[in-house]
């Protein structure tokens, strides 16, 4: 029991199941005085949340219901416990909980009825006959409203109001102001938790079950020589061990964009190109140090219409818009140390009203709305890399290392069409004729490292390499120009996407309405944003260790969501798409929450992608979008798991190379229309003979449910647990807990 506890510690993952809250939002209530209202406002409600599902637990344990399936402890000696509901609570050390008085605190007394300390009082909770309140047979809730008062529920419909004192101020209470819980003691075989209850003192004692986690989680964690799993958790912003501060907390010098517009126009486009250019950010050079926060207030702008469209005297009359302008332009700004903040989604709204126009007869070739960018890239020469590195290794031998140091970001890059390295980059298959690119331009790596030591000829990276190293072919180590601390929060995007749309059938449903991306970046970040009926929200191209998170995806369907695009390391989580549209395949019924085309992954040489805890439409599936993508990771994601969705041109697949790995994915369709996507005997095959647009080296499936998808046994590298969700429920945040000694990130904790 006790090697399964230590697991259990390095492998906790935070699930919250929280039980009916806040499920009468829309019902009458009563506020205490006897009359009825519909939708009162309540406040903190990510607070009380917290409260409503420990009393839910409080409520399990007098039960008898829960058993304890996870432990574990952090730094500060709090303990997180998940229970076999899949909810979880954190017990605070008795010196880190702060007491509120403000806060009411609910619990159980000896008798088992429920009872609330607030303010000096300890009380019961009564029912409408004011009669004492069984915790076996009633769950309560609490709201915190508008002015400030706590009510209480015992049914989800009538609410009361708790005591006649308001709240008092509780905007700085922590999260421990809020915990039912006081103390958690462990057996010394850990086979029994007793916790005990703040208020009323009353303790549970709780079974804690054997660990159940999947034998391939075993196997990493031992470091098992027969081991398939890569080590994904250094994706994301500083590596995934903390989360960028918010945007005026760098200190940044801060712009508002209404102090630049016309007064009673909401046209934006012009007030922003004159911040960047005073702050020189609109010149190919760049100014890596502007530190610039571009603020823009509640409110709707305008950063693309017709008026921004030029005259192209090298295009035909009949590529004219109806303004006789036919080519439209990025916003682009050459900068690092550069955020642009709203005041909230939803709130804020940059917008393209108008789309912008394609460059070429390529149907995906309409510009960005903004690209944040280095224009540069990597140098021309770079060192010879001298001796061989494992996967997993952290690293490499040059023959030349005098010009790197540590911190820099370096490229350890290969373009090698040497016929044995082609060969071997494709097995367990062969070489196609259709696939002229990995032919032509060979194997292609393009890796991006930050470097943590150099001694001698070695060179050091803070994350491990996830391609194998052969010095016999062309590997070299290449300097690479990018910027940093590059953000986008709290605001929306919106573009005016057809309500039809089509794959493929024209540039407006494959690219007019393209709001972001950013290009050779690293520690940057994306979040709180929302994407409204665009045809693709955002690449993160040639870039290192960019987080995007706290993601919608809203509105008509589009072709793509948010790629990893050539990148390493790149972290996409917590993105929900519900888009609409019609289906891609006949019938072409339209269906509510179809999805974008194309859903969040990857393209052309990304590596080490993480996809965590994404939700996309039914109709649609990861992106893997060919030219080389390898060792990506999609975590705890559900949607559609439709064929052909990848993406890819014939001459650049495969579309996705070796570890590709699909962990705890839940299915929540297969193919929706009378064409079908899997062949007839029902098997989702990963490398289809005779189908050139359908080509991906054998993955890694583990706990693959949901819709059922059976696989080709020999087009895998393993299926394990299919049908069942395995434990642990997320490898990237179990790998990450695993390498911080245990301690699951709060940013991670706070995302779920």
């Amino acid at each position: 029991m006790n090697k399964n506890f230590i697991n259990i510690v390095y492998n906790f993952c935070f699930i919250l199941t929280f039980i009916g809250i806040f499920s009468s939002c829309k019902d009458d209530v009563n506020n205490g005085s006897g009359a009825s209202e519909v939708d009162i406002e309540t406040i903190f409600n990510d607070k009380v949340e917290v409260m409503n599902t420990e009393i839910g637990i409080a409520a399990g344990l007098a039960n008898g219901k829960l058993e304890i399936t996870t432990l574990w402890t952090d730094d500060k000696g709090n303990t997180s416990v998940q229970f076999s509901d899949k909810s979880v609570a954190i017990v605070y050390k008795k010196e880190n909980l702060n007491k509120k008085k403000t806060i009411p605190v609910l619990g159980i007394d000896e008798n088992g009825n429920w009872i609330y300390e607030f303010y000096e009082d300890v009380l019961p909770l009564k029912d409408e006959a004011g009669e004492t309140v069984s915790a076996g047979s009633v769950t309560p809730m609490l709201r915190l409203t508008k002015e400030k008062y706590w009510e209480y529920s015992l049914d989800g419909k009538l609410w009361h109001r708790l005591g006649e004192k308001p709240a008092g101020n509780i905007d700085d209470a922590d999260r421990s102001s809020f915990s039912v819980f006081s103390e958690c003691k462990v057996s010394n075989d850990f086979k029994e938790a007793t916790l005990s209850l703040r208020t009323g003192g009353k303790s549970y004692s709780v079974v804690v079950k054997e660990s159940e986690y999947t034998e391939a989680w075993n196997k990493f964690s031992i470091g098992a020589e027969d081991n398939v799993l890569l080590d994904f958790s250094y994706a994301g912003y500083k590596h995934g061990e903390e989360a960028p501060a918010d945007g005026r907390a760098w200190g940044f010098k801060e712009e508002n964009i209404k102090d630049y517009m016309t007064s009673g126009s909401n046209y934006a486009r012009d007030a922003l190109n004159t911040i960047l250019k005073k702050y020189k950010l609109n010149e190919g050079t760049g100014n890596a140090i502007a530190k610039l926060l571009i603020y823009f207030p509640e409110g709707e702008y305008i950063l693309h219409d017709d008026r921004d469209n030029t005259n192209n005297p090298g295009k035909t009359e009949g590529d004219k818009d109806n303004n006789g302008n036919n080519t439209s332009h990025s916003i682009n700004i050459f900068g690092g140390n550069v955020i642009i903040k709203g005041a909230g989604r939803g709130k804020t709204k940059l917008i393209m009203d108008t789309p912008n126009l394609p460059n070429s007869d390529a149907m995906y070739s309409s510009p960005v709305l903004i690209s944040i960018k280095n224009n540069s890239w990597l140098e021309k020469g770079g060192a010879k890399v001298t001796a061989d590195a494992a996967k997993g290794s952290h690293t490499i031998e040059v023959a030349t290392p005098g010009g790197f140091s540590v911190g820099e970001w370096v490229c350890l890059y290969i373009h090698d069409n040497n016929p044995e390295l082609v060969e071997k980059e494709l097995l367990p298959y062969k070489w196609e004729s259709t696939m002229t690119n990995i032919q032509k331009e060979g194997v292609q790596v393009e890796d991006y490292h930050q470097i943590a030591s150099v001694n001698g000829n070695k060179i050091t990276f803070v994350e491990p390499i996830m391609h194998e190293v052969e010095a016999k072919y062309n590997w070299m180590l290449k300097k690479y120009s990018y910027y940093e601390n590059v953000g986008i929060e709290d605001l929306t995007f919106v573009g005016r996407a057809v309500d039809d749309f089509k794959h493929h059938r024209s540039w407006v449903d494959d690219g007019a309405y393209k709001p972001l991306n950013f290009m050779r970046l690293v520690n940057s970040w994306v979040r709180r944003v929302d994407f409204e009926s665009v045809s693709e929200a955002a690449s993160i191209i040639s870039s290192a260790n960019v987080s995007v998170y706290d993601i919608n995806i809203l509105g008509n369907r589009g072709h793509a969501a948010i790629r990893s695009q050539g990148s390493s390391r790149v972290f996409i989580g917590a993105v929900t798409d519900r888009t609409n549209g019609p289906l891609a395949d006949a019938p072409y019924t339209y269906k509510e929450e179809a999805g974008q085309y194309h859903a969040c992954g990857v393209s052309k040489p990304s590596m080490g992608a993480v996809i965590w805890n994404v939700h996309w439409g039914d109709d649609a599936c990861f992106e893997a979008h060919a030219t080389q993508p390898r060792a990506t990771l999609i975590d705890m994601c559900t949607g559609g798991f439709v064929q052909s969705r990848q993406g890819g041109d014939a001459d650049q697949v495969p579309n996705h190379l070796n570890d590709l790995t699909i962990w705890n994915m839940c299915s929540t369709n297969t193919k929706l229309n009378g064409n079908g996507n899997l062949p007839l005997n029902g098997e989702f095959d990963w490398w289809r003979d005779g189908w050139k647009y359908w080509k991906i080296l054998p993955p890694i499936i583990v706990g693959f449910h949901g819709v059922p998808v059976k696989f080709v046994k020999e087009q895998v590298k393993l299926d394990e647990n299919n049908g069942v969700p395995v434990l642990p429920e997320s490898l990237y945040e179990a790998q990450l807990a695993r390498r911080l000694g245990g301690n699951v990130p709060a940013w991670l904790r706070e995302l779920k």
